[in-house]
């Protein structure tokens, strides 16, 4: 009988999964992030996406991370991305989601006009969260986010779905 319960809802959360159409959307966050060994900051961005179905999506970052003070210099942080999402559905408004991607950092000089930017860490990006689905077109989702190893990041975001 377990046995029986375990497989349908298992065959439950896969029709579910498969109902998830593909689509494009857009949408903007915001974030709280902790720099290691220094402070936290607010930081925001946009995102785009296309959802592939069966729970996969492809989404573009653009973020400000935020600014950073380490006692030496200061210095603004922003990130592009691109990463792959996959979504579980929990009901048929509410699911849980994993990021795995790519991303490459950017600091500039925070005390100066000119523009020094300087590359640090590229690298993979992960994550996860959640997501309420307010109706068709307009979603709200919290995420944790680790974009670089002395980062990490609680956000807020909503998007629209075409």
């Amino acid at each position: 009988m377990k046995k029986l319960i375990l497989a349908s809802s298992l065959a439950l959360l896969a029709i579910s999964a498969q109902a998830q159409t593909a689509g494009y959307y857009v949408g903007a966050e915001m974030f709280n992030n902790r720099f290691t060994d220094h402070n936290s900051t607010t930081g925001g961005g946009m995102f785009a996406g296309y959802r592939l179905g069966n729970g996969l999506a492809v989404e573009v970052n653009g973020n400000r991370i935020g600014k950073v003070d380490t006692g030496v210099f200061k210095a603004s942080v922003s990130q592009m991305s691109i990463s792959a999402l996959y979504s579980l559905p929990v009901s048929n408004t509410v699911s849980v989601f994993g990021r795995l991607g790519y991303g490459g950092m950017r600091v500039s000089d925070a005390d100066s006009a000119r523009d020094r930017g300087v590359k640090l860490d590229n690298g993979m990006i992960y994550g996860g969260g959640i997501s309420y689905q307010v109706n068709k077109q307009v979603a709200v989702r919290g995420e944790f986010r680790k974009p670089e190893k002395d980062i990490r990041g609680f956000g807020v975001g909503v998007s629209y779905n075409f």
